[in-house]
């Protein structure tokens, strides 16, 4: 075969048009690389949204049973405050 530089040529030929199609034709192997990064990239979000989801259900389930988490909650957010208290506001 290496005496041959037509059957040498021709067998490079075949194996570049073999190593292309398993890497750059639909299916390849670029192909599965990329659906492995999508699938990670979807697992990871998807943990960080049970995280989130996690922490939302503690937030909610403390201001449903903790009257005074309620409470603290609506006086900073809203700035309420008891019937008879003072307010004092101070300006910078």
């Amino acid at each position: 075969m290496a005496d041959n530089p037509v059957k040498r040529y021709g067998f490079i030929v075949f194996l570049s048009t073999i190593f292309f199609h398993l890497i750059l034709m639909d299916g390849g192997i670029y192909d599965l690389l990329k659906v492995k990064l999508k699938t990670r990239t979807a697992k990871l979000s998807i943990m960080q949204m049970e995280d989130d989801n996690a922490t939302l259900s503690r937030e909610l389930r403390r201001i449903r049973e903790d009257d005074r988490y309620l409470e603290e909650m609506v006086r900073k957010k809203y700035g309420f405050v008891r019937e008879g208290e003072k307010v004092y506001r101070v300006e910078p």
